[in-house]
């Protein structure tokens, strides 16, 4: 019988086994990641083509050319596509990133071979549609339009532009009436040059038997894909940095969305994992030093966070909350305390075996089903990673000292190189 006056045993954890893949190079020059487990009878595939933001001649025209997708192909319309994943309890979507776009379905795994048709055929045969694209780009725009309205979209959208510069290709969002030139050539243009190339990864992970892999190999082994050699070369944008400080002025607003941060090195960097660590300190989690002053002691909001954002050619760090607008700048000083705070003291050992006991316990329930599993390694494959990259992750959490963690604040959170962003008004 279960004794509840005795705590459940504790134990180390020391380095965990994520499933790897079995990959097939298929003979239009595609690469299959298969990932098996039978534990639930559902499937999820992955298409992830390099065709993110990155590879943008016009601002704009990748989010338009991965949409247009679903708007049509040349055996079935808009409507037919969503009627035949949906009678099948399926889901099929679009994820349109910075570097990739990805287009997923989930569905049972006895369903797979008949969805699987539709699938190929929404990316090898697009249409294009004249209508649909007009259609797509007025409700695109009005809902830009929309979240231009908010004060942390303008607040985001404000800061990147401040880290980047507002022509590269990781400044979030857009700039009012960027869309309005953007034709349905070149989003077709993009899609031709961009998503038939052989550098398409699939990623395959759930109930897959022998039969439904060999059915895998051969239907996606018939897309026709262009060389990678064939298809646009990648572009280096130049970073273009701006003022520190920008205020994007809103007249009624009640509230301020603030952002605070800088770049950091990319996600392969050996100071990465240990940043992590840091950020998880400053603002990660409930329990963080930016919730217990900001939140719980001076109360200016709700919630704040930092994150840390990589991307496959940099990482940014920043600062996020919003604040009644008369204390906008109490706000932004009490941050910039807390940043100094880790640069001049180191963090008590107690303080830090806590966040590395919830980083550790966290990561684990992150691993907890094959999708979780098969997300972990989709990065690996991604990021051009090792494979014991999260092991070195752990061991990374488990390792880090004080004196460690106060090195890094004083070396990447100078107050002199943080950007700030307000969107908002100040008293």
């Amino acid at each position: 019988m279960l004794d509840r006056t005795k705590a459940p045993d504790t134990y180390e954890i020391d380095a965990v086994s994520l499933q790897i893949a079995e990959v097939t190079h298929l003979s239009n020059g595609a690469r299959l990641h298969l990932i098996k487990s039978e534990t639930q009878p559902v499937v999820r595939l992955d298409f992830v083509f390099k065709a993110g933001k990155w590879f943008e001649a016009e601002k704009g025209c990748s989010d338009l050319a991965a949409k247009m997708l679903l708007e049509g192909t040349i055996n079935y319309t808009a409507k037919q596509i969503a009627d035949k994943v949906g009678y099948y309890g399926a889901s099929f979507e679009n994820n349109h990133g910075y570097d990739r776009t990805e287009f997923t379905l989930y569905c049972l795994a006895k369903y797979t071979q008949e969805l699987l048709p539709l699938v190929l055929d929404v990316l090898q045969n697009p249409a294009f549609p004249e209508e649909e694209f007009k259609l797509l780009k007025q409700r695109t725009i009005q809902s830009l339009k929309v979240q231009r309205q908010k004060n942390n979209y303008l607040a985001t959208h404000s800061f990147t532009q401040q880290v980047y510069g507002s022509s590269h290709p990781y400044t979030y969002g857009f700039d009012e009436g960027v869309l309005e030139a953007i034709t349905k050539e070149e989003a077709q243009a993009f899609y031709k040059g961009r998503f038939i190339s052989q550098e398409l990864e699939v990623f395959a992970c759930g109930a897959i038997d022998d039969l439904l892999q060999r059915k895998l190999e051969h239907e996606i082994a018939q897309l026709q894909l262009q060389p990678a050699a064939a298809s646009v070369s990648s572009p280096h944008p130049e970073i273009a940095p701006t003022d520190k400080y920008k205020l994007v002025h809103m007249k009624d607003s009640l509230q301020s969305s603030i952002r605070i941060g800088k770049r950091l090195p990319k996600l392969s960097h050996p100071d990465y994992q240990k940043l992590l660590v840091l950020n998880e300190v400053l603002g990660g989690y409930f329990g963080s030093r930016l919730m217990r002053n900001i939140r719980e002691d001076k109360g200016y909001t709700y919630g704040i966070y930092s994150v840390i954002s990589p991307k496959e050619h940099d990482s940014v760090f920043y600062i996020g909350t919003d604040v009644n607008y008369a204390v906008t700048d109490n706000t932004i000083e009490e941050v910039l305390k807390e940043v100094k705070q880790l640069q001049q003291e180191e963090i008590p050992a107690e303080e830090l075996e806590i966040v590395k006991n919830y980083m550790l316990g966290k990561f684990l329930n992150d691993i907890a089903t094959i999708f979780d599993q098969c997300d972990r390694y989709k990065r690996i494959v991604l990021y051009n990673l090792p494979l014991e990259h999260y092991n070195n992750y752990l061991t990374t959490i488990r390792t880090v000292t004080a004196p460690e963690l106060q090195a890094l604040a004083s070396q990447y959170y100078k107050e002199e190189e943080l950007y700030t962003a307000v969107a908002g008004r100040k008293e």
